[in-house]
């Protein structure tokens, strides 16, 4: 195939002449997006999500940039494996070591609010103790946990969120945004927490979790954050490597985080992490702060909007009287079918927006290769809490509803435990003891009777005769 191209080689200079060229353009750092969720995020689901935040902002809760708060967990790991390196050619396998395991993950869960303001992060390990020395050189400015399992669960959110979070409420309603995780929803000790804290101080706080898979564009701490926290902490921690005693490992990683997340004397610039403005960025960016409605509905795919074509483009009807055009289509072109002439409107219409059949086409062929989003079916009964497009995790009628539920639960366990422990119908129930016991006088009274008939000694002399 000719191309029409003198220099065919596609090289960093090339790459560094055509960004050069284009202005416009830079290399971004990328995030994995799931195609599955990207299509659940429909218009629909969006105007749901929309109607539920405007609920909240009418009630006061957008108000003020200190009401606006997120928190969001990631992980930090210590091992790092390297895929290429320089060896002699003859080498086969080239050992990449590393201290620990391969699983060396702290999760760290940072919280902040639309203003910039950052509270101190909660650092989780896995074991089964604490380790004092890991809190050395970070200045009182991280949280320290430890479970079995190194994952965020329940009580361990709960008693940040009573420690840290709440604590440093100054407004009189709050609203903090938090992910489907299931230690986040349902969160009983939670909720209780909440309540507490309105009933002491008169502070209202809405526990709000996004709509569930679509936390990469509307969570702030995912979309404008923590692509940039991990790529400066990766070239910190390549860069650490060289410098002799000072690898970054288990034991002495929060302070490097500290050190690298509050900007503490000693940290070098470029690898500062810059938290403070990528907040209010953020907010702003997923619509949360400011209240933006149409920054919200700007992050629906022009392929999951039948309203929207993919050059962004409304594709909305126009009122318009095609009677004229319906006619000569009959007269002229013998062109009758009712299928055949609301072909030809759809048509009309495309052409009026400036949309080409091969628009429609390519749309319409990624749309096909993505596919539709799969019907669920649900039972008709569903005590879970539905995230799909958003929800008020301390919502009192949902709570209410909550404890209906798990009383009702109880109630009918324990129906089905007395029912399994009853006796049948018919049968006299009787104490085992007091069966044994006359199955033994019994025994005893068959024993003491006189036996009836010949004796024993008188059988065998009746044999040998």
């Amino acid at each position: 195939m000719e191309l029409g191209l003198t220099n065919t080689k596609f090289d960093d200079k090339y790459l560094r002449r055509f960004l050069k060229r284009h202005a416009e353009l830079s290399i971004r750092v990328t995030h994995a997006s799931n195609r599955k969720k990207a299509r659940e995020w429909t218009t629909e689901r969006c105007e749901e999500y929309i109607a539920k935040l405007q609920k909240l902002h009418d009630e006061g809760y957008f108000e003020r940039a200190e009401q606006v708060w997120n928190l969001d967990e990631t992980a930090f790991d210590t091992a790092e494996m390297y895929d290429r390196v320089i060896a002699r050619k003859v080498a086969r396998q080239i050992p990449s070591p590393y201290d620990g395991t391969e699983k060396e993950c702290v999760t760290i869960l940072p919280s902040g609010n639309a203003a910039g303001i950052q509270l101190k992060f909660m650092a989780l390990y896995a074991g089964k103790v604490h380790v004092r020395s890991r809190l050395d050189d970070t200045e009182g400015m991280c949280y320290h946990a430890v479970n079995s399992s190194g994952y965020m669960d329940e009580i361990h959110f709960a008693n940040y969120m009573k420690q840290v979070v709440l604590p440093a409420l100054t407004e009189d309603k709050n609203i903090i945004f938090v992910d489907g995780h299931f230690s986040h929803i349902n969160n009983v000790t939670l909720s209780y927490y909440c309540k507490e804290l309105t009933q002491d101080t008169g502070k209202k706080v809405a526990i709000f979790c996004l709509p569930a898979g679509q936390t990469s564009h509307l969570q702030h701490w995912d979309a404008s954050a923590f692509g940039g926290v991990k790529k400066k902490y990766k070239m910190y921690f390549r860069d650490r490597r060289l410098t002799p005693n000072g690898m970054v490992t288990k034991d002495n990683l929060l302070s490097h985080v500290v050190k690298l997340w509050y900007r503490l004397e000693g940290c070098p610039e470029k690898y500062a992490f810059n938290i403070g403005d990528c907040l209010k960025s953020g907010f702003q960016k997923c619509g949360l702060y400011p209240f933006s409605p149409n920054v919200i509905r700007s992050t629906v795919k022009s392929y999951n909007d039948p309203t929207v074509s993919n050059s962004g483009k409304s594709t909305q009807e126009i009122s318009q009287d095609f009677t004229a055009l319906f006619e000569v289509l009959r007269s002229q072109h013998h062109i009758s079918s009712e299928s055949d002439l609301q072909d030809f409107k759809e048509f009309t219409l495309l052409k009026q927006r400036g949309i080409t059949p091969e628009v429609v086409l390519a749309s319409a062929l990624q749309k096909t290769l993505m596919g539709a989003a799969p019907t669920k079916q649900r039972r008709a009964k569903d005590e879970h809490l539905s995230t799909e497009s958003g929800a008020l995790v301390n919502e009192a009628t949902w709570e209410e509803h909550r404890d209906k539920a798990k009383a009702d639960k109880a109630k009918v366990t324990a129906k089905k435990t007395a029912k399994r422990k009853a006796p049948e119908p018919g049968d006299i129930s009787v104490d085992p003891r007091k069966k044994r016991r006359k199955a033994a006088v019994r025994k005893t009274a068959a024993n003491s009777a006189p036996q009836k008939g010949p004796s024993p000694s008188k059988k065998a002399a009746a044999r040998k005769r």
